[in-house]
């Protein structure tokens, strides 16, 4: 059965795969200019909820291996002012959801299929634990708007990174 917060969330969600950005990550073969400034913005956020969270399920180290590997991400305005607005239990609960159920399910998918892409954030030492940590997520019914922004948000980044 699907959570309220999964329904609630279905029409953005859908949105962001049906973007010309997220349709290209979905076909694994991304520009690697998207791609790497798609590694940037996600970094930028996980470097401020990250630290909210256990281990299970954060990614700022494991982005950071892929930027390493990466060449000259752009600066994404818009990653920079959505990290800087997280401040509250809320806000960060749902975009830990989203991002979490993203890197853990789709994540899944795609590190088959970008296979000349850096996919360290797609690693999981313990899935079965950030598994664990996601279903907490995903049973909160109080982070609705919050995981909406965060998917609003991210159609946000993916104009900017096309518009690149």
């Amino acid at each position: 059965m699907r959570s309220v917060l999964w329904k609630e969330t279905r029409d953005l969600h859908h949105a962001c795969e049906e973007h010309d950005v997220g349709s290209a990550m979905a076909t694994g073969e991304p520009p690697i200019q998207w791609y790497t400034d798609w590694v940037k913005a996600l970094f930028e956020i996980h470097s401020v909820i990250d630290m909210h969270y256990s281990d299970s399920i954060n990614r700022t180290e494991r982005l950071k291996l892929d930027l390493d590997e990466l060449k000259r991400p752009n600066d994404l305005i818009v990653a920079k002012e959505y990290a800087k607005k997280l401040k509250t239990e809320k806000q960060i609960a749902g975009t830990a959801y989203v991002l979490t159920g993203a890197h853990l399910m789709g994540g899944a998918v795609m590190k088959k299929r970008l296979i000349d892409y850096p996919t360290n954030h797609l690693d999981w030492e313990n899935r079965k634990e950030a598994l664990k940590e996601l279903n907490k997520l995903r049973s909160r019914e109080d982070v609705i708007q919050e995981a909406k922004d965060c998917f609003a948000t991210l159609l946000e980044i993916m104009d900017e990174i096309k518009g690149k």
